[in-house]
């Protein structure tokens, strides 16, 4: 087969998912047909060994099942905490400790700590879901709020516990804390460019106080936010989003006096994170003290989000009989949520053992810095198309890197631009816009075009911005 028919039948399983997916075809089914062509390519047109079979299959056989648990302890712990009214007793503690405070500082409390902060334990836009309706109640329009709260996930590389981060690093052939460390780096335009969109939207004009509290959030979330990488990327998002919610109740503390009593059921509404965060950085210590005899599993999010949602559930004020209905829900709940995210990766996972993933960065390398600089635009059509940034990281990182190598650039940096395009074009992807505007908007109603742009231009914005800083720093 020549060269050019190569190439054209190592792209084909990507144009056809793409193509169903621009379509609206279910992103599932799409998945799937995606993944038959690419067996069927890889067997007439790359084909290999069994052993180099196998071997694909041992190396990442243990990664789709990591991420399958991932998926399933952020799925058991969203549905528990959320049915158990925990999430509602924690945003209530919050907004009543912005009661009668400057409405901006309540916006990006509520925006850039407690959206991110969500969606990083959980993921699957459950900070939207949470935040959406006490920005109505900070008065925003129901449309407006949704937009506002969308604009908040700016820290969606590390939502789920980073289980995206993971397969990037994964098939991208590069380390999962450096990677997570670079990541952070480039996410600075991301958070600019979504601050100065909260603000357009909501604030006008900002008074030279107003500018100062939004540039000391922004400074502070990218300066913690690149060091948490250090001690895992699972704990990043976290602790960076955390770090805000700290500092504005700080600055309400400074500004009003005492905050609201921290009550019984608020703490026990906190354990499981606490149990999390905890976990994660009790085993990752551990494991630094042991050295390499100790199982590097004790450290995953797999593990310890699954230990969160058990201890939610046992916590959990409900009868025996609707924890056992929130486990039944939360499997039903699962079932599509990891079936999608592993029918992506298996793509990504054919196409980089049968060398489909290296023939295309190769061949699309011969367009020179040009390929460098259109990562993050290839990134972020990945994440709006298939709404999740495991899905646009599954699809692209091993010729994204590939591709970057050959031409002499860091395939670091450029995975890391992937990701974060891929990320926040997500805000903008039908599935999670569908998700939030059923919060708060009245059933059956849409956003308008023009809120829709306000999305969209955020996110062309972003990825704008990152071609070029890849391609400086690439």
């Amino acid at each position: 087969m020549s060269l050019d028919l190569r190439f054209l039948a190592a792209l084909a399983p990507i144009v056809l998912v793409l193509v169903l997916l621009v379509v609206r075809v279910p992103s599932m089914r799409a998945g799937v047909v995606g993944l038959v062509g690419a067996l069927v390519v890889g067997a007439t047109a790359f084909p290999i060994g069994r052993p180099e079979a196998l071997a694909v299959l041992g190396d990442m056989g243990p990664l789709v099942v990591e991420i399958a648990v991932i998926l399933l302890g952020g799925v058991g712990l969203a549905q528990v905490m959320t049915r158990g009214g925990a999430q509602g007793r924690i945003a209530e503690w919050l907004e009543e400790a912005e009661r009668g405070a400057d409405r901006t500082l309540t916006l990006l409390l509520l925006v850039f700590g407690l959206t991110p902060f969500m969606e990083s334990v959980t993921g699957f836009g459950l900070g939207v879901v949470i935040t959406a309706p006490l920005l109505v109640r900070l008065g925003l329009t129901p449309v407006r709020a949704v937009v506002t709260g969308m604009l908040g996930m700016v820290l969606v590389p590390w939502g789920s516990m980073a289980p995206g981060l993971l397969v990037a690093a994964q098939l991208g052939g590069q380390d999962f804390v450096e990677l997570g460390v670079w990541t952070a780096v480039l996410t600075l335009p991301v958070l600019v460019v979504g601050m100065v969109g909260v603000l357009a939207l909501n604030v006008g004009r900002p008074r030279p106080p107003q500018l100062l509290l939004a540039t000391v959030v922004v400074l502070v979330q990218w300066a913690v936010l690149i060091p948490s990488n250090l001690l895992g990327p699972p704990l990043a998002g976290v602790l960076a989003s955390a770090a805000i919610i700290a500092l504005l109740l700080g600055v309400t503390r400074l500004a009003r006096g005492p905050l609201p009593p921290v009550t019984r059921e608020l703490l026990t509404a906190l354990v499981p994170y606490v149990v999390l965060v905890a976990g994660i950085l009790a085993a990752t210590a551990l494991l630094a003290l042991a050295g390499d005899g100790t199982p590097g599993w004790i450290t995953s999010p797999a593990l310890w989000l699954v230990v969160a949602a058990a201890v939610a559930t046992a916590t959990v004020d409900l009868p025996s009989a609707d924890r056992w209905a929130l486990v039944a829900g939360t499997l039903r709940r699962w079932v599509p949520i990891a079936g999608n995210a592993i029918v992506f990766m298996l793509i990504g996972i054919v196409m980089a053992g049968t060398g489909m993933a290296e023939h295309l960065a190769v061949t699309a390398a011969g367009a020179g810095y040009g390929f460098v600089a259109a990562v993050p635009a290839v990134g972020a059509l990945g994440g709006y198309l298939t709404g999740s940034n495991t899905g646009s990281a599954a699809m692209f990182s091993a010729a994204t890197t590939n591709g970057a190598a050959t031409l002499g650039a860091d395939p670091l940096v450029a995975l890391a631009g992937q990701n974060v395009a891929g990320s926040i074009a997500i805000i903008a992807s039908p599935p999670r816009v569908a998700l939030a505007t059923g919060v708060v908007l009245e059933p059956g109603e849409r956003l308008p075009p023009r809120a829709v742009a306000v999305l969209l231009g955020v996110v062309l914005a972003s990825t704008v911005i990152l071609g070029l800083v890849v391609l400086a720093l690439a």
